[in-house]
């Protein structure tokens, strides 16, 4: 925040809240958790191929 909005009581742009509901949260969590299982299979497959079956 700048020092003149600090004076006159203003925000910033920044400071406009960006936390995510406890829905998108779960939804997030989960597509990360398919993804980390799909690089640990293609791991396991020994990482040399393509990541997706083609």
């Amino acid at each position: 925040m700048s020092l003149w909005s600090k004076f006159t009581g203003g925000t910033s742009a920044t400071s406009a809240p960006t936390g995510r509901t406890a829905r998108e949260k779960r939804r997030r969590e989960r597509e990360i958790r398919n993804i980390d299982k799909g690089t640990a299979a293609w791991l396991r497959a020994g990482g040399r191929g393509p990541r997706k079956g083609k």
